[in-house]
Parts: C-alpha cells; structure tokens; sequence
C-alpha cells in the first residue's frame, strides 16, 4: 500500500503494487511450515489432514462457518472494491454515463 501511494501514476502504481506481491510469494511457505520448523515457539496444528482434529466438534464447526463467512465477504469487498475503481478510473467514457443514468 506504501509502493501504491508513492507513486502518482495510478497504472504505474497498480503495476510495480502488483509485481512486489507476486514477488512476496515465498514468503507464504516459510509461515506455513513456520509451526513444524519451530514448534516450541508455536502451538501445533489443531487441524490436519492426516489425523482428526483435536478440538471439539462445536468449536470445529463454528470456525468453519466463520472461515466460509469471512471468505465470502472478503471476496465480495474486493470485487465492490475493483468495480469502484473501474468506475472512478472510467468516468467519463460512455459506459460508465450510462450507469450513472440509470
């Protein structure tokens, strides 16, 4: 967000936004694997796909249906998001008078 908002032009901002995310990628293994590597800093996996999970069935349940909850609005806040931007970017072309018509 820093990257984005240092630079004036707004595609050139999106574009070098974009590039350092997709760059961060390997960032995302070492978090995943961060709980087997050092587990006496961290609790371990509640959750796996090679055994049952160890917490209870109520708990389960309930963080799967927040997991499903904050998915969905997440999703949804970042396509209203994308849809906003295309709007201000596009204002003055003849599809977006439309919209604003009616």
């Amino acid at each position: 967000m820093a990257l984005h908002g240092a630079i004036d032009d707004p595609r050139r901002a999106d574009r070098a936004a974009g590039v350092l995310a997709l760059s961060a990628w390997w960032n995302l293994p070492i978090i995943y694997f961060s709980v087997q590597w050092w587990n006496t800093l961290h609790q371990g996996a509640t959750i796996s796909l090679t055994r049952a999970p160890t917490m209870a069935t109520t708990m389960l349940e309930a963080m799967f249906v927040m997991m499903l909850s904050f998915w969905m609005y997440s999703i949804a806040a970042s396509l209203a998001r994308v849809r906003a931007i295309l709007l201000e970017r596009e204002k003055r072309s003849s599809w977006v008078q439309e919209i604003a018509r009616g």
